[in-house]
């Protein structure tokens, strides 16, 4: 084979690599489970990616025959060096959401003080004294506007995890889509650390009586919420020496909000790509910002701090990969 179809270990191979082994062994005396459940959640999650990563690129493949560059996508993909960046790309996306879940389900474990009164108040401080939760939730007061966005909230998030994963995963570009996860597996795994260093539930779960009045129009919110606690309780057993069953994806946490850091990390690297993505994530950013904050998720600052992580991450990566604005995904190495 080629050597040149085989990089050196990428930024996001080795970052997560580490970050895996830290919270194993910080957790190897109270429970085996981050080792012992990596197999499982790998065995899940790449295929996911697999079948996102090929949905990208039939649409690319179509966009590319109307516009008659089939021929020179196709001899993109079946290089060695791309298939071989896609499977490690693929990997150790899966084994980057294994790390960040367990860094992020272990925050009771590790660091059980809450500052969810902090992040409030702080909230009060930054909106003259008023909460923003409180604010924007009587803002969109209106039931059908209520309901709207208990649906959206969460389906709007997963169409965009698969809309960025299939688009990055299928670019003809190395470039820009190594710098693209590079940045994003950064921004996950940095922002698990913070849940751990700041460690909050959100203010749906500290101040209930601001939300249990909803619970008719925020149904599939609180209903999400329950189901999210009830693990959380479970993970708490781990410290009685109880391995208690838990969905590892479904941990508790609010200071920074990833889902707002996420829909800001496409817009960045949109902008440098496709003026059309920039536009469908800003609109996703925006129903993710209001959505996190009216269905009690989070506090406005966790949602100021997800955007000035995800600035950072893409920042930093866009300067290593040395890519122009408007990088044209036409086969740039």
């Amino acid at each position: 084979m080629n050597r040149r179809a085989v990089h050196r270990p990428y930024f996001f191979e080795v970052f997560t690599v580490i970050n895996f082994v830290i919270i194993a062994l910080l957790l190897i005396r109270i429970t085996p489970a981050p080792v012992r459940t990596m197999p499982g959640i790998l065995l899940s999650m790449i295929p996911a990616f697999v079948l996102q990563t090929a949905a990208g690129v039939g649409v690319r493949a179509l966009v590319a025959w109307r516009q008659g560059r089939g021929r020179e996508y196709g001899t993109i993909l079946r290089s060695p060096a791309w298939l071989i960046d896609t499977a490690r790309i693929i990997v150790f996306s899966a084994l980057s959401v294994h790390t960040y879940s367990w860094i992020k389900l272990s925050m009771p474990l590790l660091h059980p003080r809450l500052f969810d009164q902090e992040l409030w108040d702080i909230d009060r401080a930054i909106f003259f004294g008023h909460s923003p939760n409180i604010f924007f939730l009587d803002l969109f007061s209106n039931r059908a506007m209520l309901r709207l966005i208990d649906v959206s909230y969460g389906n709007v998030f997963l169409a965009s995890l698969i809309i960025a994963s299939a688009f990055f995963g299928s670019a003809p570009s190395r470039r820009a889509r190594v710098a693209f996860t590079d940045s994003n597996t950064a921004m996950w795994i940095v922002g698990a650390w913070l849940y751990m260093l700041v460690p909050s539930l959100g203010p749906a779960y500290r101040f209930p009586d601001v939300w249990l009045a909803l619970a008719s129009v925020l149904a599939h919110t609180q209903e999400l919420q329950r189901i999210l606690m009830t693990n959380y309780q479970a993970v708490l057993q781990f410290r009685r020496g109880v391995n208690a069953p838990v969905n590892i994806l479904y941990g508790v946490a609010a200071f920074p909000s990833l889902h707002v850091a996420f829909e800001m990390l496409v817009v960045l690297w949109m902008r440098r790509v496709w003026r059309p993505g920039e536009v469908l994530f800003w609109i996703f950013f925006l129903i993710i910002f209001l959505g996190s904050v009216i269905t009690g998720w989070h506090y406005l600052i966790d949602s100021l701090a997800g955007i000035v992580l995800a600035w950072v991450c893409y920042a930093v990566a866009a300067r290593a990969w040395r890519i122009d604005r408007w990088v044209a995904i036409r086969g740039r190495r």
